[in-house]
């Protein structure tokens, strides 16, 4: 067990939004929501969040008894289809109740690759407005962004357990894999796995475990993969991304697989995604730019002939349940999603990630959180960033290892 200490966190959060001017805040964003409450809500929600005083859970009353269990909070309330019990009612009343209808409001709105982010709508912010004249309000999105960017050593210790249950997991999706077996029942294998070393939820909206066989792994910079009932076939590439959750702390490993002895097409990408993930593991160094570690690693793929196979970014944000692709490792600006600018501390966790598609050939895909340390880097996955080559024996002869 772990004890993260969500008194302090909330006080620290709370100090930041007095340096930032803002009174209250109205936190819909699924991160700040997590963040602040240490509970798995998966209802549209709010957190209310004064800069000084008591935080509030605003939740679908069908779940609220049990955050109000499961969460830090003591102040958790329901909201549902009746008279004052809208979810709209709730937000108002609560800021009412705080005295703080007349002050400085902040907001969560933007704009993300990254579906379930919970950007206030704009019915939301409308009818909030509408209820408060008196209040002035700002977008404070930003905020829980860059707090949440640096890691908390117990968060670190969460992260290393979440990776290690699905780097378990590919071990175990490497015993079954064979000719004939269907992308589907690879994900049913993993998920399995994962659900018994703890994993407690297959976080992702890709389709939980992402799972891609022969031409499936070669689209064009292609980078999702809900598995299917296709089967896997001797000389194929696989594709393994998989996901697992542990206690509210994010766990991302894609590996890749090879049915078979490589063609001498296929190890031409090997070489290219394998030099790609080393250079960009070498990039990222503390105090490196992200916009710097992505034009030095675009170069390097230039240079070598594979920016048609290589997408050009190269990793995304990973933490908490909620706390996903922001930023992604780009030269280019793009709110929400991408953070040039952004210098590695020590603390920070990137999901370093490397696609490599050769249309017709194979495809390749890397995903494995990595650590910024004070003198380095760390992967957290432990398994190696080469494919394995998987023997198809009897099936395949003529391609046997």
């Amino acid at each position: 067990m772990t004890y993260i200490n969500f008194p302090r966190r909330i006080q620290r959060f709370q100090e930041e939004l007095r340096r930032a001017g803002v009174d209250v805040l109205i936190g819909t964003k699924l991160k700040t929501i997590t963040h602040l409450s240490g509970g798995f809500v998966p209802w549209r929600s709010a957190i209310i969040v004064p800069a000084q005083g008591e935080l509030q859970l605003i939740t679908s009353a069908l779940d609220a008894a049990r955050l109000a269990e499961e969460t830090w909070l003591d102040n958790v309330v329901g909201f549902g289809g009746l008279p004052g019990l809208d979810f709209i009612d709730r937000i108002v009343a609560r800021i009412k109740e705080l005295g703080l209808e007349s002050s400085t409001i902040g907001i969560e709105s933007g704009t993300s690759n990254y579906l379930p982010d919970g950007f206030i709508t704009l019915y939301e912010f409308e009818k909030i407005r509408e209820a408060l004249p008196q209040a002035s309000f700002v977008n404070a999105v930003q905020l829980m962004d860059r707090f949440t960017l640096v890691k908390e050593p117990e968060e670190i210790k969460l992260m290393r357990q979440a990776t290690a249950l699905v780097d378990a997991a590919h071990e175990e999706v490497r015993e079954h894999l064979r000719v004939g077996i269907s992308e589907k029942e690879i994900a049913g294998i993993a998920e399995k796995s994962m659900r018994d070393r703890g994993s407690q939820f297959a976080w992702t909206f890709t389709g939980g475990q992402e799972i891609a066989s022969g031409y499936r792994t070669w689209w064009f910079w292609g980078g999702c993969t809900p598995a299917t009932d296709k089967l896997v076939q001797c000389g194929d590439p696989v594709m393994i991304d998989l996901h697992g959750m542990f206690w509210l702390m994010l766990g991302d490993v894609a590996h890749n697989y090879i049915m078979g002895k490589p063609t001498k097409e296929q190890q031409e990408v090997i070489d290219a995604y394998v030099s790609t993930c080393y250079k960009v593991l070498e990039e990222m160094q503390p105090g490196r730019i992200l916009g710097e570690v992505a034009q030095k690693v675009n170069a390097f793929v230039g240079e070598r002939g594979w920016s048609q196979w290589v997408l050009p970014g190269f990793g995304h944000g990973i933490g908490h349940f909620g706390h996903e692709w922001y930023p992604c490792v780009a030269d280019t600006p793009s709110p929400g999603n991408n953070q040039p600018d952004y210098a590695l501390e020590p603390g920070y966790i990137q999901m370093m990630a490397v696609v490599c598609n050769r249309p017709g050939v194979a495809g390749f895909r890397l995903e494995r959180p990595l650590l910024i340390t004070e003198t380095g880097n760390e992967l957290l996955s432990k398994l190696p960033i080469e494919p394995w080559i998987i023997d198809c024996g009897r099936s395949c002869p003529q391609r046997g290892v």
